[in-house]
C-alpha cells in the first residue's frame, strides 16, 4: 500500500513539474503548442502534493449546460469583398503576409548570390535631380523590396492577427429599465431594446430602435452609465467618437457627441480641450504598437495602460511619462506569449489579462508576484474579446479569439477578497454545430452557408434575463449576430423544445438569406497594363492617318462561284451510282423557279410515286415468295 502511494506521489510530482516549467524552445518552434493543456493556477491555494483527494475536490465538473447558438437579426447582405473570400478581419493580415513572403523570397535570393550582387551602402547611393524629379540607380532586388514596402496597406499593423478589433464592437447596457444591445449593422450604429422570450430566446424591438451612420470601420464600443446619462465611446482606426444614449417617448435615441505612438492624452470632453499629454517610454523592446488604456474601477485618477509586456498604472494628478506602478506577468508565461486583451474584474485591485495561451488575474497589491490565477484556453489564434458578468458569487468570463468557434467560458468564484476557480475552461458550442444539427434534419443545405458562418468574430457581450440566466452574444465581421444561453441548469438533451426552436430559427434565417438579391461576384484582376498612351492617341483630335493600307489583290479569286453557276454543274457519275439502288436521277429544279412552282413540282413528284406503289388490296393477295 505504501509503495502504491509513493508511486502516485512521484507521478504527481513529475506531472506537476512539467506543468509548472516553461516549454523548451525546440518544442515551441516545431509543434503547435497551443494544444498543450494546463491546470488552473491559484496562488492562495496551498496543499500537500500527496493529498490528491483535496485536489480533486477543487476541480469539479462544469455546473451548467450551454445550448446551441441561434441568429438574432436578419442576415446582412454580403459585400463584394467577402464574396471574393476576403474576411474583413483577415484582409489586412493576409495582404501583409503575402508581402512578407515576397520580401523573404527576395532576401533569400540575395543571400545565395551575395558575392555576385555585391553590397550597396547608403552613403554610396548618388541622387540626381531632373525636372523636379529625384532619381537614382539601385540594384533590382532593392527596388523590388522598396516597391513592396510602398504597397503596405497599414504600416502600423504588425503581427499575426488584426489587433484593431481588441475589445469588440458589440456591447449592451441596462438603461431606462430596458436591456439595450448596441452594435454596428450595414454601415450604421444601431441601438435596439431586447425583449426576453420563452425557451431561452430574445427578440429585438426594431420599432423602438435608433441608428446613426458610422464614420468608417468601428472596432470597439465602451458604454458608461453615470447617473441618468449613458455615454458610449466608439473607437475607430485614427479617432474616437462619443455617442449619447437617451430615451425619448419610450424610444432609444443616439446622438454623436490613443494613438499608436504610445502617447496618452487626457481630454476635457465638455470643453473639447486637451488637459495633458505625455508619451510613455518603452521599458522593453516590443513586437508592435498595440496598447489599451482604461480607467481603474472606483478610482477616476488612475489609468491602466496595457502593452505587450506589462500593465502600467498612470496617475493623472502627476506627469505620467513614467508609470507610478507596473505589473509584469512575464515570469508566468511562455517565451512566445504577449499580452493581448485586458478587462477589469469585480475587485478594484484585480484585472484579467489575456495572452497567446493563457488568461491571468493580476493583482496590483502584489507588484512582485502580481499573477494570482491562471487558466489555459488552448486557442489557435490570439484572444481579443473578454466580456464579463457577475452572477451571485460567481464571475463569468467568455474569452474569444477572432476565429469562429474559439470561445471558452470561465467561472471564477469570489469569497470576499480572494477568488478560486473550481472548473477548467470549457469551449462553447459554435454556430457550426447548429448548422450540423439542422443538416441532419435535411434543413439549411445552402452550400455557401458554411463559409458565411465561419467568418471571424468582431465583438461579443454578456447579458442576463429576469430569471438570472446568462446569454452570450457574438457578432461576425460582416454584422451577423448570434446568441446562446450558457447557464442552463437542466440537461438539454431532455429539453427537446429548445433545440427545435434553435434549428427552426436558423432555418428561417437561411430562407431570409435566400430571398435576398444575388450579389455580383467581383472580378479578379489577372494583369495590369498602363494604357495612358493609348488614351492620349484616341483623344488627340490632331492625329491623322498618314497612309492608307492597300488591299492585296494578288490572291486567287477563282474559287468564288455564283449560285447559278454552281447549280448548272452536273454530276457525271450520279446515274451509275444511283442505278445500283434502282433510283433514277430526279429532275433538278431550276434555281429561278418561284416558291409556288417549287411546291407544285414537289406535289407532282409525290403523286407519281404514290401511283407507282401497289395498293393495300393488292398487297393482301400478293403471293409470298417461295
Amino acid at each position: 500500500m505504501a509503495e502504491k502511494s509513493d508511486l502516485i506521489s512521484k507521478t504527481f510530482q513529475r506531472a506537476e513539474k512539467h506543468l509548472q516549467e516553461r516549454l523548451r524552445t525546440g518544442y515551441l518552434q516545431k509543434y503547435d503548442h497551443h494544444v498543450v493543456p494546463g491546470y488552473n493556477l491559484n496562488i492562495s491555494f496551498s496543499t500537500d502534493d500527496h493529498d490528491l483527494n483535496n485536489i480533486k475536490q477543487l476541480y469539479q465538473k462544469f455546473p451548467y449546460e450551454c445550448d446551441l447558438p441561434k441568429p438574432l437579426l436578419p442576415p446582412v447582405k454580403l459585400p463584394r469583398t467577402v464574396l471574393h473570400e476576403e474576411d474583413p478581419v483577415l484582409e489586412s493580415v493576409t495582404v501583409k503576409s503575402y508581402m512578407k513572403d515576397d520580401i523573404n523570397r527576395i532576401l533569400d535570393y540575395y543571400e545565395k548570390h551575395k558575392k555576385d550582387l555585391g553590397t550597396v551602402h547608403k552613403k554610396g547611393i548618388k541622387w540626381s535631380k531632373n525636372n523636379d524629379k529625384v532619381t537614382t540607380v539601385l540594384p533590382k532586388y532593392a527596388a523590388e523590396i522598396a516597391e513592396l514596402v510602398e504597397l503596405d496597406p497599414d504600416p502600423y499593423l504588425k503581427g499575426n492577427y488584426n489587433w484593431y478589433y481588441t475589445g469588440g464592437s458589440l456591447t449592451n447596457v441596462t438603461y431606462g429599465g430596458q436591456t439595450i444591445l448596441i452594435y454596428p449593422y450595414v454601415g450604421e450604429l444601431v441601438a435596439s431594446p431586447l425583449m426576453p422570450m420563452e425557451n431561452a430566446l430574445w427578440k429585438p424591438i426594431l420599432q423602438k430602435s435608433d441608428k446613426l451612420n458610422l464614420d468608417g470601420t468601428l472596432y470597439e464600443l465602451r458604454p458608461y452609465v453615470i447617473g441618468d446619462h449613458c455615454i458610449i465611446l466608439g473607437r475607430y482606426k485614427n479617432h474616437c467618437i462619443l455617442y449619447k444614449l437617451f430615451m425619448c417617448e419610450n424610444k432609444v435615441k443616439l446622438i454623436e457627441f490613443v494613438d499608436v505612438n504610445r502617447t496618452v492624452s487626457l481630454w476635457n470632453v465638455n470643453r473639447k480641450k486637451c488637459i495633458t499629454s505625455h508619451k510613455i517610454l518603452n521599458s522593453k523592446v516590443l513586437d508592435d504598437n498595440w496598447g489599451s488604456i482604461k480607467y481603474q474601477l472606483l478610482d477616476p485618477h488612475v489609468l491602466i495602460f496595457t502593452d505587450r509586456c506589462c500593465l502600467h498604472h498612470l496617475d493623472t494628478r502627476m506627469p505620467f511619462r513614467l508609470p507610478s506602478l507596473s505589473l509584469c506577468p512575464k515570469q508566468y508565461l511562455e517565451q512566445c506569449e504577449n499580452l493581448s486583451v485586458e478587462k477589469d474584474s469585480r475587485h478594484s485591485s484585480c484585472r484579467y489579462v489575456g495572452t497567446n495561451h493563457n488568461l491571468l488575474l493580476c493583482d496590483n497589491r502584489f507588484p512582485k508576484e502580481c499573477v494570482r490565477q491562471k487558466w489555459t484556453h488552448q486557442f489557435r489564434s490570439i484572444p481579443l474579446l473578454l466580456p464579463t458578468i457577475n452572477r451571485n458569487e460567481e464571475e463569468i468570463l467568455v474569452l474569444s479569439s477572432s476565429l469562429a468557434g474559439e470561445s471558452s467560458v470561465i467561472l471564477n468564484t469570489w469569497t470576499y477578497e480572494s477568488s478560486h476557480s473550481y472548473n477548467l475552461p470549457i469551449t462553447l458550442p459554435s454556430i457550426m454545430e447548429t448548422l450540423n444539427e439542422a443538416q441532419l434534419q435535411g434543413l439549411c443545405l445552402d452550400p455557401y452557408l458554411k463559409n458565411r458562418l465561419e467568418l471571424c468574430n468582431a465583438g461579443s457581450t454578456l447579458l442576463t434575463n429576469q430569471k438570472g440566466d446568462v446569454f452570450f452574444f457574438v457578432q461576425t465581421s460582416i454584422g451577423d449576430v448570434f446568441y446562446q444561453c450558457i447557464t442552463h441548469e437542466d440537461i438539454l438533451d431532455k429539453n427537446f423544445e429548445i433545440k427545435e426552436k434553435t434549428v427552426s430559427a436558423l432555418n428561417a434565417w437561411e430562407h431570409a438569406l435566400m430571398t435576398q438579391d444575388d450579389s455580383i461576384a467581383p472580378l479578379s484582376m489577372s494583369s495590369k497594363c498602363n494604357m495612358k498612351h493609348v488614351y492620349k492617341s484616341f483623344t488627340n483630335k490632331q492625329l491623322q492617318l498618314d497612309r492608307h493600307e492597300e488591299i492585296d489583290d494578288t490572291l486567287d479569286q477563282n474559287w468564288r462561284k455564283s449560285i447559278e453557276e454552281l447549280g448548272s454543274y452536273e454530276d457525271i457519275l450520279a446515274p451509275e451510282l444511283l442505278a445500283v439502288w434502282g433510283i433514277s436521277e430526279q429532275v433538278s429544279i431550276s434555281l429561278s423557279a418561284t416558291p409556288h412552282q417549287k411546291v407544285l413540282n414537289w406535289l407532282e413528284t409525290t403523286n407519281d410515286k404514290a401511283d407507282s406503289l401497289p395498293s393495300q388490296e393488292d398487297m393482301e393477295y400478293m403471293d409470298t415468295p417461295s
